[in-house]
Formats: structure tokens, sequence, C-alpha cells
């Protein structure tokens, strides 16, 4: 009797050592006892250029750590990211201000947010043979980006250091027809934003970010004849959708993107192109 119920006894252990087992196959222990899981996660980011790449790079790097992959998308235009992340083929993008996201979402009826600003691309105005910004003509032509968030930025950017006087406005962007006429003489030429460097042997000024103007060699600091002010809504901002904007991950990668190693990339930057926004 006492035999057969040692072996009862053997085989009930047996049974939950092994139901055990089942239980944390997916888990591993660390040196503390605790477990984690072992899946590995993977959030896809669509950027544009450096330096937004490099932020991304920087994030991918620490966010390996904890077992979350970062595949960043290089697109071909400013729309692009957008488009795509509207149509879920991304996570999360990082290549905009929050006024261009806002026309977007408005052109297209998309549903994106805004996570986290992460650096003020320092909008300048560059001539070609002027040493100041009291050297800049009065008729002058300056050329300035097409799309209506950055012709407000470019306005907006004049007006703050009373190069041109804007009439009051209902909206929340200004167009060429809002400024005052017997402020200026200037003449505006509009082309894409990447286009605007190919502009300044042809014009007097053109009012463009850091990195169409390091495209010319010029750089914020050294060269512009006036800046943007820090105190504006045009820092470039971490996106991502309506549905994923509290999700875990993209937490994680908000927390990644404003590290200190993004900081101390960003304040490496020469010429003042990339400052800090968090």
């Amino acid at each position: 009797m006492r035999k057969w119920l040692l072996m009862l006894m053997v085989v009930v252990a047996s049974v939950l050592v092994a139901c055990s087992g089942d239980d944390n196959k997916d888990e591993s222990a660390d040196d503390d006892g605790n477990t984690e899981e072992s899946e590995k996660q993977t959030i896809k980011v669509a950027v544009v250029e450096s330096p937004m790449t490099d932020v991304v790079e920087i994030a991918k790097e620490n966010l390996a750590e904890e077992n979350i992959e970062v595949e960043i998308v290089e697109m071909g235009d400013y729309i692009q990211p957008n488009e795509a992340l509207a149509h879920g083929e991304v996570d999360a993008n990082f290549s905009q201000h929050v006024p261009f996201m806002n026309q977007f979402n408005e052109n297209s009826d998309a549903q994106l947010v805004d996570v986290q600003a992460i650096y003020y691309a320092n909008f300048g105005l560059y001539g070609d043979g002027y040493e100041s910004v009291e050297e800049f003509p009065e008729d002058a032509t300056i050329g300035i980006a097409n799309d209506p968030s950055n012709i407000d930025r470019s306005l907006r950017l004049l007006a703050s250091h009373d190069l041109i006087e804007l009439n009051e406005i209902d909206g929340e962007e200004y167009g060429i027809e809002d400024i005052n006429e017997d402020s200026h003489n200037y003449t505006f030429e509009e082309a894409g934003i990447a286009a605007l460097s190919r502009l300044y042997d042809d014009v007097d000024g053109i009012i463009v970010n850091p990195t169409h103007a390091d495209n010319i060699d010029l750089t914020p600091e050294d060269d512009a004849l006036i800046t943007e002010k820090e105190d504006n809504k045009f820092a470039i901002t971490l996106v991502t959708s309506e549905e994923h904007a509290d999700s875990e991950i993209i937490q994680k990668l908000e927390e990644a993107m404003t590290s200190e190693d993004v900081r101390e990339f960003l304040n490496s930057r020469e010429g003042e192109a990339a400052v800090p926004a968090f």
C-alpha cells in the first residue's frame, strides 16, 4: 500500500513541474529572479533627412537594450511620412512641425497627433552679399516655401524682426494677402522648400531651415541675417496616429528621443541648427 502511495505522489509531483514549465516558457529570469517577456517588439518610424534620422538612430540604439527594434523608414518628401502613418504603414513619424501636421489632417481628413516636441530647426533669412539685415533692400525679392504652414512661418519670422507688419486675421495662419501693404515693398517668390537653396543666387534672400541652408554651406548662427526666436510653434515633433498615442511602445520611443544622448547630439550641431525643445 505504501509503495503505491509513494508512486502516486511521484506522478503528481511530475505533473505539477511540467505544468509550471509550460506556464513560464515565454519568460526568462534575470539575476534578481525577476521575469521578462522574451518577445521582441518592433516599431516603424518614418523620417526624411538629417538630423531627424540621427535622432531616431540614437533612440534605436537605446531601445535595443529594452528588446525593442526600431525600423527607420526614410522617405523622399515631407508628405509621404504622413500618408504612410495615416494608412498604417508606419507607427510614427519624425519629419514636421505641428502646423504642418494640422494642415495635413485638414486636407486629408486624417487623425494624426503630436506626441513630443524634440528640437527647433532654426529658420533664418539668408541673403547673398548682405552682412546684416540693415543692408537688406526695401524692394527685395525673397524666396519662401510654398505650403501654407511655412508661408505663415516665414511671415512670422519677418514680422518678429519688424521687417513687415501683419494685419489681424480670424484664423491661425498668415498668408501673403495678410501683409500690411504699406509696411514693405518686398516681392515673394514661392517654391518647394527643398528647392529654395537653388534660388539663393537669383533672389535677394531666402527663408529656409538649417538642413537646406547647409546645402549651400550656411548656418543660422554664422550666416543668417535674422533667425527665429525659440518661443515659436514650429518645433520638429514626434507624431503618431490617434489610436496609438497612448500605447506603451510610443511612450518608450518618446522617452528615448528625449534622452540626454539626444540632447547632447542636438547641442553638438554646428551653428545653432537644432535647438532642443525638451
